[in-house]
């Protein structure tokens, strides 16, 4: 095998490598939260290491929006309704 053949299998690799990786987080970050859930259990399927699946495992537990506060999962509500205050241009 001629070496610019494997240059070119090698670039293929890694950008599909980085592409699919970035196509997931998106996925995982900006997607609905039922559709979440659908793909960490699928991921969970998987043959991962040890940390990724402690990640997806401590964040599908969580439940609730997904935003991280931990409100949902502790029961408390802090969001509390303030009216819109508009102001005139000058």
């Amino acid at each position: 095998m001629n070496a610019p053949f494997l240059y070119e299998i090698f670039q293929i690799l890694i950008v599909t490598i980085l592409v699919g990786g970035c196509t997931l987080y998106c996925l995982l970050t900006l997607a609905p939260n039922a559709l979440k859930q659908g793909v960490k259990q699928v991921l969970l399927r998987c043959p991962l290491p040890a940390f990724i699946k402690v990640k997806l495992q401590k964040t599908q537990a969580a439940g609730g929006c997904s935003a991280g506060c931990g409100a949902c999962a502790s029961g408390k509500t802090t969001a509390t309704t303030q009216p819109v205050k508009w102001h005139a241009c000058k």
